[in-house]
């Protein structure tokens, strides 16, 4: 029963009324939309059932309207949905109770009881349903009046590819191989690539308009511009389980281990073979390569540490944000030569279920491997590390590969000098930062994905850090989309 509901049942009424009125659970109703019209008085219906309904009454007119009750034992009253009369019905007085709202406001709810027929609650949800959508839909065209044309334009254009393109590509499905799942998988797989490639040459070139599209709006301007571009585009992009994963992100971020999984994986998935194409696209875009590229380059940087390292010497890594660790992944299946060396590796992440997820791979690996290391899965809030640092000063290599995609200067600088002391003298940590040369697919992410991500080319790493550690330099994966600051202390 809601809140509401338990109100209404500590009102000071007798036994027998009491149980007549509350007999069903309510269901509470937008405020001042639905009325009850009785002896030329007009009251806000604040909840109802079959059985009965309350009613708002200002403390200065009760006594007018508990008057006309107590004349009219039962009263005909209209059922009103804004102008519209819903239902007619014979009422009588039940209860009352005085509330005080959050504004420290008086407010008196009446409790009525029907008489001869059950209230229509079905009409009434309905018709506040219907107005709802009419009230959003008005708004909504409202905003997108107020967006330039020629930002418009550009979205029904992107839209109007797509459009066009999904029905020839379901055509293509149609012709799918019939009871051999490999050569359908084949087929999809083989399709799926080929749009990717077509979409990625066809569509990134105008993603550098979309800034220049869109500067000078105004705050109202903006949330507009999203809500349209999402609304028109989202249903063309949302099948494709990265993009939908992304969009409405379901661990409450973009950028979720199982996203990072999805960019590793050389896979064919969606409903559909036009969701699957568009799946395929977004992982295999230049960011999607980018950020497999920094799994290979961070598993790299741990090979060289052991290598630069006395055999007898004990290591310590941790990765901030570890996400699936998948550097990690990669250099124990490739972890041969230093089986039996003294090392522990730590995942930090606020993400208890991508740890839980890490935990899983490494152990399973290693369950292969027996390579004797140490892994170690600390769930700690990030926010928590730049206030507090770590309570272990002996680290030999420190890594995030994303985090710092999210960060504000000063947050990043922080958070760089909490990393930087928790390292032994000599030690290095490594920060990853998707490259602002490269920003060509950032606005189409932030628009119709809301996946907002902060540039930095190298000059902006090389300052943000300027001053720690006693050497520092830029490294980058193959394309050049992410970057990686190391610094030594």
């Amino acid at each position: 029963m809601g809140e509401s509901a338990l109100q209404q049942e500590s009102f000071s009424v007798e036994k027998k009324a009491q149980q007549r009125s509350i007999r069903q659970d309510r269901t509470t109703i937008t405020p001042k939309s639905c009325f009850l019209s009785f002896g030329g008085y007009k009251a806000a219906i604040h909840d109802v059932s079959i059985f009965g309904c309350s009613v708002i009454v200002e403390p200065e007119e009760l006594p007018l309207v508990q008057q006309y009750f107590k004349a009219h034992i039962t009263t005909e009253c209209d059922v009103m949905f804004k102008e519209i009369t819903l239902q007619k019905l014979q009422v009588r007085w039940a209860q009352s109770e005085r509330l005080v709202d959050d504004k420290g406001q008086d407010t008196i709810i009446i409790g009525l009881d029907v008489m001869n027929e059950p209230l229509n609650v079905e009409i009434i949800k309905a018709n506040e349903a219907a107005h709802l959508v009419m009230e959003e839909q008005s708004a909504y065209a409202r905003g997108v009046a107020q967006l330039p044309m020629e930002f418009k334009v550009f979205v029904y254009e992107l839209r109007d590819f797509l459009a066009t393109l999904k029905p020839k590509i379901d055509r293509i499905e149609e012709q799918k191989p019939l009871n051999d799942f490999h050569k359908e998988m084949e087929f999809r797989k083989t399709v799926a690539e080929a749009f990717a490639k077509y979409m990625n040459a066809a569509l990134s070139p105008s993603y550098p308009l979309i800034p220049s599209l869109m500067k000078g709006m105004n705050k109202f301007e903006l949330k507009w511009a999203m809500t349209f571009a999402r609304e028109q585009m989202g249903p063309l992009l949302w099948g494709a389980p990265f993009a939908h994963r992304a969009y409405h992100k379901p661990r409450g971020y973009a950028g979720d281990y199982e996203m990072m999984n999805q960019l590793y994986r050389d896979e064919v998935v969606g409903k559909t073979l036009y969701d699957q194409c568009i799946h395929k696209y977004f992982v295999e875009d230049a960011s999607g390569t980018a950020v497999r590229n920094r799994g290979q380059y961070l598993a790299k940087k741990i090979k060289e540490l052991f290598q630069e390292t006395p055999s007898n010497q004990t290591l310590k890594l941790m990765s901030i944000a570890s996400g699936p660790a998948k550097e990690q992944q990669i250099f124990l299946q490739n972890s041969a030569a230093f089986i039996g060396r003294d090392a522990e590796f730590t995942c930090v992440d606020q993400d208890e279920e991508s740890l839980k997820h890490a935990h899983r791979q490494l152990h399973t690996i290693d369950r292969k491997m027996q390579s004797g290391f140490n892994f170690k899965f600390s769930n700690l809030a990030i926010r928590n590390i730049i206030a507090q640092g770590f309570p272990e000063k002996d680290y030999d290599m420190i890594y995030t590969a994303g985090l710092f995609d999210y960060f504000t200067e000063p947050i990043a600088r922080r958070t760089a000098e909490r990393m930087l002391d928790a390292v032994k003298p000599g030690g290095k940590i490594i920060i990853g930062n998707f490259c602002a040369d490269n920003y060509k697919y950032g606005p189409f992410l932030e628009l119709f994905l809301d996946w907002t991500l902060i540039y930095r080319t190298e000059a902006d790493l090389m300052r943000v850090f300027e001053g720690l550690g006693s050497k520092m330099w830029v490294e980058k994966e193959p394309l050049g989309v992410n970057l990686f600051i190391v610094i030594q202390k």
